[in-house]
């Protein structure tokens, strides 16, 4: 059922607002009737604390990508008809939280981003007060953190509907969440969320391979052509393509550079390391996820 992801620098108070609006459902879905909608459901909450990741964790890359394992794999448990699952963890970055969309749409769930918005300097203040050590960020990581963070934006799909909690708010916007992930439909699985068996052991050498010639595809157009604007029809290698599934590449009206395209491509081939999907899928999911990347702004 759905998937709540929650956002917001550390110390935020992110784990206080997930706490309450975990209640908050409880509260609601036991004062239900049998047969109305959402009575069947149950909350489970996740936060790093309960998943065992540590602050050091985030102070490697190699570490921080152990602990993002550790967060999808416990929504990938979770994720359910029955269940609402909120991740309360940093999901500082866009990429994770559209490898987390991509998941919640597989199952053709609903889906909300709520940020928790609070001021640096009150991050910083309120780490000072902890008195639980534990718990206390290192400073100078949270100082790295907060520079690393990627701003949700509702425009994107992995961020929306994106749902604003100001730090010194005194209530939760409760009517408004139930109404996103409990009332409404959850979108269906398409060619580029949805997950497939890995066909063949060279999985990763064409997930390289095939990205890399999109990208070079889409180089020589704007050396041909127009460098700025346009659609790029790509070739899908071997595969044979009707038509309606013809695959177009929408560049923005400014101009992309080599080095954002390789950028993308990277980010992208990190993300479908810890997926399984058909080769022939690899290069549909590719343009889907440069069309979302390229046209965010």
């Amino acid at each position: 059922m759905p998937l709540i992801v929650v956002v917001g620098y550390p110390s935020a108070g992110k784990t206080t607002w997930s706490t309450k609006l975990k209640q908050a459902f409880e509260d609601k879905i036991n004062s239900l009737e049998p047969n109305e909608v959402g009575s069947n459901l149950k909350c489970i909450l996740h936060t790093d604390e309960s998943l065992g990741i540590s602050h050091s964790m985030y102070n490697e890359s190699i570490t921080e990508k152990s602990a993002r394992g550790l967060q999808i794999s416990a929504v990938k448990r979770d994720i359910s008809k029955n269940n609402i699952v909120i991740l309360d963890t940093l999901n500082y970055i866009k990429g994770f939280r559209y490898q987390l969309h991509c998941e919640s749409k597989q199952y053709s769930t609903t889906y909300c981003v709520i940020q928790i918005i609070t001021p640096s300097e009150i991050c910083f203040e309120w780490n000072s007060k902890r008195l639980d050590t534990e718990n206390k960020w290192d400073e100078n990581l949270l100082k790295a953190l907060i520079m690393r963070f990627e701003e949700p934006n509702g425009q994107n799909r992995w961020d929306s509907p994106l749902i604003p909690i100001s730090y010194d708010d005194l209530d939760l916007p409760f009517d408004d969440i139930w109404e996103s992930i409990v009332l409404k439909k959850g979108s269906k699985p398409n060619h580029a969320t949805l997950l497939k068996p890995a066909i063949g052991i060279n999985f990763l050498q064409a997930l390289d391979k095939l990205t890399s010639d999109v990208v070079n595809q889409i180089v020589q157009f704007q050396n041909l052509n127009n460098p700025i604007g346009g659609e790029i029809l790509i070739k899908n290698g071997d595969y044979n393509q009707k038509q309606e599934e013809k695959l177009y590449v929408h560049m923005p009206s400014t101009s992309v550079s080599i080095a954002q395209l390789t950028r993308i491509r990277r980010t992208y081939v990190t993300l479908n390391r810890m997926r399984t999907v058909d080769n022939d899928r690899i290069i549909p999911l590719f343009v889907d996820y440069l069309n979302s990347n390229l046209n965010s702004d």
